[in-house]
């Protein structure tokens, strides 16, 4: 991607600030008059804690934005790239297979570079191959999912700036109750303070819900992504060792012709077998009737 992620905040920050400017003008004039609507009260309640919330909101619709755009399955794997590599693995020609590797900057290829890079004077050690796909997966995948959980981190900080909010609230209002008692003004102040409680968990829960909801399905997109990655260093692995084995050279076809050959014998030995079984079944049936004419003979 060749936006980097500053600039990419900064112009989904000018984004929000053209397509949500009610907000900002909320907050120009909530000093001034009183507000009528559900996010001017709120703005007008948060106080300072007007800053946070901002910065969060922001934030959480920007990587909101940029993990759509980055968790994709061709950002991770492209079948055009993946295929002429494992075209080179299969006729051994592991140099070639490094240069796709390096022409190709995606993480699929990254995986697959760990694993052939540990491949040393021909020499095919499956446990050090498997090994390397294991760290370099490890490596490349871990960055991308870095933003995705940059969603849970707003969610699980916002519900607690909302509680501490409330907190500051509600020991304010215990002050005026304490300092002033109940009746006239202090209950008004004390009614105000409650209140600035109650709309600082409200945007803290605003906040965490929707960011909450997207890494949860960025992360089970993401986890189907690796799935997918790893799938194709298993069968990069299985194709050097079967091309190293000479298993590429037609053996195959000819197994099965052997196969089908045996198969077919069987099926007519298992006739002439089934044949000389009766054949045997009648001997017996013949031979017990002759034992049992002999005994009613000696009887008599």
């Amino acid at each position: 991607m060749k936006f980097g992620f500053t600039r990419l905040l900064f112009v989904l920050a000018l984004t929000f600030i053209v397509l949500y400017p009610e907000m900002l003008v909320s907050v120009a004039v909530a000093q001034d008059a009183a507000p009528t609507t559900f996010g001017g009260k709120m703005v007008a309640a948060l106080g300072i804690f007007l800053y946070p919330f901002i910065i969060m909101v922001v934030g959480g619709f920007t990587l909101i934005i940029y993990n759509g755009i980055a968790v994709r399955k061709k950002a991770f794997i492209k079948d055009d790239v993946v295929a002429p590599i494992m075209q080179e693995v299969q006729n051994l020609n592991i140099p070639g297979a490094l240069s796709l590797c390096d022409q190709y900057k995606i993480p699929v290829t990254s995986v697959l570079k760990g694993g052939l890079s540990r491949i040393q004077d021909d020499e095919l050690d499956i446990e050090q191959i498997e090994k390397g796909l294991e760290e370099s997966s490890g490596i490349a995948l871990s960055k991308p999912f870095t933003w995705i959980n940059m969603l849970n981190t707003i969610g699980s900080i916002a519900p607690m700036i909302g509680l501490l909010g409330t907190v500051t609230g509600m020991i304010g209002a215990f002050n005026v109750l304490t300092e002033s008692g109940m009746g006239g003004e202090s209950s008004q102040k004390m009614a105000g303070n409650i209140g600035s409680a109650l709309w600082t968990t409200a945007a803290g829960l605003v906040v965490a819900i929707p960011t909450l909801i997207a890494y949860f399905l960025y992360k089970t997109k993401f986890g189907n992504i690796v799935a997918e990655v790893n799938q194709v260093a298993g069968e990069m692995v299985f194709t050097l060792v079967r091309a190293a084995r000479g298993g590429f050279d037609g053996e195959e076809a000819e197994g099965e012709e052997e196969y089908y050959e045996e198969y077919e014998m069987s099926q007519s030995e298992r006739g002439k077998f089934e044949e000389a079984y009766t054949m045997i079944l009648d001997l017996e049936f013949e031979l017990y009737d002759k034992k049992d004419i002999e005994r009613k003979i000696q009887k008599i």
